[in-house]
């Protein structure tokens, strides 16, 4: 007896899941195109911010935001990890936030396609910016190509976001069709504004 009884509170629940779910379903989930351009916008705005960091002809913290750090067995961006400004054209200066890390991030710098030497000063890593080199300009523009990309992608599941949530709102047929092409009209744009920055500014980079 108490085997049957265990048998109905099981097909009791999952009979009340299941009706749980289809109300869900058919209520179904508000599409807001404007969130989703608002997304994309600001995958764009953000490039923008890391794009106008990297300059050639001096010093810049955008230099060095985004150096992948190994520490305590984690892959962390700089940025992340402390403080980097600009002390003059030629000079960067790092305040960790972790005094512990730092031989870590003095390595990771010096080992950097960037050529730097760091230098221990106290509670910071002084990190001296040559003049730029040929050599030097590219790896600088790769930063550039990397934060474009890094928008791309933002920019793409955005976009995989908003496709997801039309087709959880069981709109009809034909609204949910000119949502899709709403969606990849609005990506397509993204995208080829986050190309376009990103080309500029690396030929900017190359050029100057």
């Amino acid at each position: 007896p108490d085997d049957d009884d265990d048998d109905d509170d099981g097909g009791g629940q999952a009979t009340a899941a299941a009706a749980s779910d289809a109300a869900g379903d058919k209520e179904g989930v508000e599409f807001d195109p404007g969130s989703i351009v608002e997304l994309m916008e600001a995958c764009i705005e953000s490039l923008e911010r890391d794009l106008g960091k990297l300059r050639v002809g001096r010093a810049s913290p955008g230099m060095l935001e985004n150096l992948v750090i190994v520490a305590h067995g984690e892959h962390t961006p700089l940025q992340h990890l402390g403080q980097i400004v600009a002390r003059n054209a030629s000079t960067l200066a790092v305040m960790l936030y972790d005094p512990s890390i730092k031989d870590a991030v003095s390595r990771a710098i010096q080992d950097s396609p960037l050529g730097f030497s760091p230098r221990d000063d106290g509670d910071v890593i002084v990190v001296p910016v040559p003049q730029m080199t040929a050599e030097t300009k590219k790896e600088v523009a790769k930063l550039a190509a990397r934060a474009g990309e890094t928008a791309k992608i933002s920019v793409r599941n955005a976009r995989k976001k908003a496709m997801d949530l039309i087709k959880k709102a069981k709109l009809p047929e034909d609204e949910s069709k000119r949502a899709e092409k709403e969606v990849q009209k609005a990506h397509d744009a993204f995208i080829k504004k986050a190309t376009d920055l990103t080309a500029t500014k690396e030929k900017n980079i190359l050029s100057s």
